[in-house]
C-alpha cells in the first residue's frame, strides 16, 4: 500500500536530518542554526504510526499474524542498521592497526569517546535506549530505529488485544499518546528532545499519535482535510512550527498535532503538492530514505572531516563557498552509498523476511491440511 506524498515527504526528512548532522559536527557554521529541525524526527514518529496502522491495524488478530509482523520489521530495519554498525567497528578496527604499527595517531583514538566497545552489543539489538542521559554512541541516529522497534511491540500488542474492537483501538492509541506528552511534559529533562529511555516515550506518543490519526481518518473524521486543499496550509504550518522551535523550543510540545495535520492532508495523494511529490526525484528520495538516514553519519564521521581539510586548502578563505561545495560533494556520497545499501542490503534483507513468513505460512498451512484429514479418516 503506497502512499506516495508520504513517501515524498519521509525523503524530505531524511534528507533535513542529514545537514543537522553536518552543522552539529560543524561543517555548515555559515547556515542559521538547524536545530529545529531535528523536529524531522517527530516526523518521522508520527508517519510512523499512521502508516502502520493503516497496514496492520486490522491484520494483527492473532500470534501467527503478529509473528509475521515481527518478522517483516526486523527484516526491514535490522539488516542495514546492524550493517552500518559492523562498518563502523571495521573503521575503529583498522584505525586501531594503523595506531600499533606505525604509531600514527589521527585527532580521535580508535574506540575513544563515542566508540565505545561496551555499547556495540546494545546497539546491535536495539537496546541503546535502554539508558538514562543524553550520550549517544556509534551510528547514534539509530538511537530512533531503537525506540521504534520497541514501540511496534507495543502496537502488536495493542493490535492484538483490540481485535475487532476499533473504538476500543482509538481510545487506548490516544490514552497512550495522551500519557506520553504528559511524562515528556512533566517528568523528562529533555522532553521532546530526549533520546534515552525517554526517547521510547517521545516516539510512543508520535506513532500513537498516527495511529490515532489513521482511526479517526478510516472513520471520516478528517474529511476537509483529506481533500487535497489543507496539503499547502499543512505544509505551511509545519514550516512555521521549524521556524517558531529555533527561537521557542518549547513549541516542540505542539509537533505532534502538527504532522498529524500535515500527514492526514497528503494520505490520500488528491492535492497539488501530492502531484510534486510523486515525481520521480521525490519518490526516489523516499525510497532510500531509510538508507539516507543510516548511512549519513558515516560520511560526516569519516569522510568529510578529510573532504572540509581537502577544500581549505584549495578555497582559503571562502567559508560559505567551502562549506557550500562540502555540503554538496557529502550530500551526493551519502546519495551514492544509500543505492547501493538500499540494493545491496535493504531489499535483501526485506526478500528473506517475506520469504520466512511465507514459508512459515506454507508449513502452517501443511500442519493444518494434515489434521484435517487426520480428522476425517477419524
Amino acid at each position: 500500500m503506497r502512499m506516495r506524498a508520504l513517501d515524498g515527504w519521509r525523503g524530505i526528512g531524511a534528507l533535513a536530518v542529514c545537514f543537522i548532522h553536518l552543522q552539529l559536527s560543524g561543517y555548515l557554521t555559515s547556515a542559521p542554526s538547524l536545530d529545529s529541525w531535528t523536529l524531522a524526527v517527530d516526523f518521522f514518529f508520527v508517519l510512523s504510526g499512521f502508516v502502520m496502522a493503516r497496514v496492520y491495524a486490522e491484520e494483527l488478530v492473532d500470534g501467527d499474524s503478529v509473528t509475521a509482523f515481527v518478522v517483516r520489521r526486523i527484516g526491514r530495519l535490522w539488516p542495514l542498521h546492524v550493517s552500518m554498525l559492523a562498518l563502523f567497528v571495521a573503521v575503529e578496527f583498522l584505525k586501531l592497526m594503523i595506531e600499533r604499527k606505525t604509531g600514527f595517531s589521527s585527532g580521535q583514538p580508535a574506540f575513544a569517546a563515542a566508540r565505545n566497545p561496551s555499547d556495540i552489543l546494545p546497539i546491535a539489538l536495539f537496546l541503546q535506549t535502554a539508558r538514562i542521559g543524553p550520550d549517544l554512541t556509534w551510528n547514534f541516529p539509530s538511537w530512533s530505529i531503537s525506540a521504534e522497534v520497541w514501540t511496534y511491540a507495543v502496537f502488536a500488542l495493542l493490535a492484538l488485544r483490540t481485535a475487532g474492537h476499533p473504538a476500543r483501538r482509538l481510545a487506548m492509541a490516544g490514552a497512550i499518546a495522551l500519557a506520553a506528552w504528559l511524562v515528556l511534559a512533566f517528568d523528562s529533562d529533555y522532553g521532546m528532545t530526549s533520546t534515552d529511555i525517554f526517547g521510547i516515550v517521545r516516539c510512543l506518543l508520535g506513532f500513537f499519535t498516527g495511529v490515532l490519526a489513521e482511526e479517526l481518518h478510516r472513520r471520516g473524521v478528517f474529511r476537509a482535510l483529506a481533500d487535497g486543499r489543507a496539503e499547502l496550509p499543512s505544509a505551511a504550518l509545519g514550516v512555521a512550527l521549524v521556524a517558531v522551535v529555533a527561537v521557542l523550543p518549547a513549541a516542540r510540545y505542539a509537533a505532534p498535532l502538527v504532522f498529524l495535520t500535515l500527514v492526514v492532508a497528503h494520505a490520500d495523494d488528491r492535492g497539488l503538492l501530492s502531484r510534486l511529490l510523486a515525481t520521480w526525484p521525490v519518490q526516489w528520495l523516499g525510497r532510500l530514505s531509510y538508507s539516507i538516514y543510516l548511512t549519513h553519519l558515516f560520511m560526516v564521521a569519516y569522510v568529510v572531516p578529510r573532504l572540509s581539510q581537502t577544500m581549505d586548502r584549495l578555497l582559503p578563505g571562502a567559508l560559505t563557498l567551502r562549506e557550500a561545495v562540502v555540503a554538496a560533494i557529502y550530500i551526493a556520497l551519502v546519495l551514492a552509498m544509500s543505492v547501493a545499501t538500499w540494493r545491496f542490503i535493504e531489499l535483501p534483507g526485506q526478500r528473506l523476511a517475506a520469504k520466512i513468513v511465507a514459508g512459515r505460512r506454507q508449513t502452517l498451512s501443511s500442519r493444518y491440511s494434515r489434521s484435517q484429514l487426520d480428522m476425517t479418516r477419524l
